[in-house]
């Protein structure tokens, strides 16, 4: 047994710092970090250079970074390996049947079990290893996580917590369905296995039945004793008086900026009417290098609309979690600081891509009332809780470019302007966030799930 203080590891497969995963983890781990040292793998090894180094700049200090193999890669571990076991997965052969890699394996099996003795860790954090972005690391993974489990005498002290899945993401690039090649999650004496939707918990079902899966939503309402910056508005431009929506978002078609764009058009103009001499502006989150045709579109959009002046182009905003340390200029605001200055969140998304949709979730927990489209997951998330909002009906055949309905945009001039009715709606959603989407939440939650480890 390790002499290590007992810890908690996470190791993230999206080799990303600053991610709506990466909160999650965060969240978790400031629950159980009053016992627990907290460790995280950001993934750059899982990755192998496909994302970039960003470090530990905007974690809090009780958040230490690791590589959970250790300072150098085994053996043969390489790019080029991962992708050959990449190309076989893809066509339905799975790894644990491909002997050309077991010795890999093997030597990533003992890397990861070196790290989780030395580091006593007690409680790991999984987030996305069902996707095979890399299936050679998963393989192994599930390898040590037995091993180890049976050494040190374990029951279940793993939160294998799948964000993302095949169904709700870009399918063609796992194969065909049902994904023959790919690892399945099974029943194991170690491993709880979590999604983030009921939605998702019967899909998971339904391609892996013998597993038991919780539903883990992400959490929002934090206590944080860190202050928002406030100079956001006077950084970017925006006058005091001015009326400011927040969109955070990625600048990528499948988001429907276009009709940000064309609602703060209308609502202007009925501002106008109304004798209100005040601007809307609105401010976009995501990097505009993500899909650059697409950003030129929505400049173009937005001369032809005469708002140009009126849209704010963050260019990549740090997420929203108060936890994640960000320095008071221009490159380093949050999403959390934003929101902080917002007089209105919007998420007019498309219906069928997103997994869970945050932006409503951060909104309420800021007090801020937030519009929103009724996206395929919309009701389960928030709907079905009683939150409050002005939604925009869609389905699966709508389109950015449909007529915004006239009763919407009258009831998002009124969000904006009657300050009681904004007041009635954020104390309201306030409550459900508490309620549902709060790190207490979370902890009874991990309470109830893992009643073994010291730290719970």
């Amino acid at each position: 047994m390790s002499e290590a203080q007992p810890s908690i590891l996470g190791i993230s497969f999206d080799g990303l710092a600053v991610s709506g995963i990466i909160n999650e983890f965060l969240n978790v781990a400031d629950v159980v970090r009053p016992d627990l040292r907290v460790l995280l793998d950001l993934g750059y090894d899982i990755t192998l250079g496909r994302t970039p180094e960003l470090g530990s700049i905007y974690f809090p200090p009780w958040v230490n970074l690791i590589r959970s193999i250790g300072d150098s890669h085994p053996q043969g571990y390489v790019p080029q390996l991962v992708r050959d076991v990449m190309t076989c997965v893809i066509r339905g052969t799975p790894v644990a049947e491909a002997k050309e890699f077991a010795d890999v394996r093997s030597r990533l099996v003992a890397a990861l079990l070196e790290t989780f003795q030395r580091q006593n860790v007690r409680l790991l954090v999984v987030e996305n290893g069902t996707l095979p972005d890399n299936p050679l690391f998963t393989e192994a993974l599930y390898l040590a996580i037995g091993e180890y489990g049976t050494r040190q005498g374990l029951g279940k002290y793993v939160l294998w917590r799948d964000h993302d899945l095949m169904w709700s993401t870009e399918p063609h690039f796992f194969g065909s369905y049902p994904y023959p090649g790919v690892r399945k999650p099974a029943a194991n004496p170690h491993i709880h296995y979590a999604v983030a939707t009921e939605w998702m918990r019967l899909r998971m079902r339904a391609w892996a039945p013998s597993a038991e899966y919780h539903v883990f939503p992400n959490r929002f309402f934090r206590p944080s004793s860190r202050k928002a910056c406030a100079r956001l508005r006077s950084v970017y431009g925006i006058p005091r008086n001015a009326f400011l929506i927040a969109r955070c978002t990625r600048v990528v078609p499948q988001k429907c900026i276009e009709r940000d764009l064309r609602l703060i058009e209308k609502v202007q103009r009925r501002l106008v009417a109304a004798g209100d001499r005040r601007k809307i502006f609105v401010f976009v989150t995501g990097p505009v290098k993500e899909d650059p045709q697409e950003f030129q579109r929505l400049v173009a959009i937005g001369r032809k609309l005469s708002v140009s002046d009126q849209i704010i182009w963050g260019d990549g905003l740090l997420p929203f979690n108060p936890a994640l340390i960000g320095e008071s200029d221009r490159a380093h605001f949050s999403v959390y600081d934003l929101l902080s200055e917002a007089d209105l969140s919007s998420f007019l998304t498309c219906y069928d891509y997103e997994g869970f949709g945050n932006p409503p979730g951060e909104s309420m927990a800021m007090g801020v009332p937030y519009i929103s489209t009724t996206y395929e997951l919309y009701h389960e998330v928030y709907g079905s809780k009683g939150a409050i909002a002005p939604l925009w009906p869609i389905n699966r055949l709508s389109t950015p470019v449909d007529p915004i309905p006239e009763w919407f945009a009258d009831w998002t001039l009124r969000v904006l302007t009657d300050t009681d009715y904004r007041a009635q709606i954020s104390e309201r959603n306030l409550e459900i966030c508490e309620r549902f989407y709060s790190l207490s939440a979370l902890e009874r939650q991990m309470g109830d799930l893992f009643d073994a480890p010291p730290a719970l």
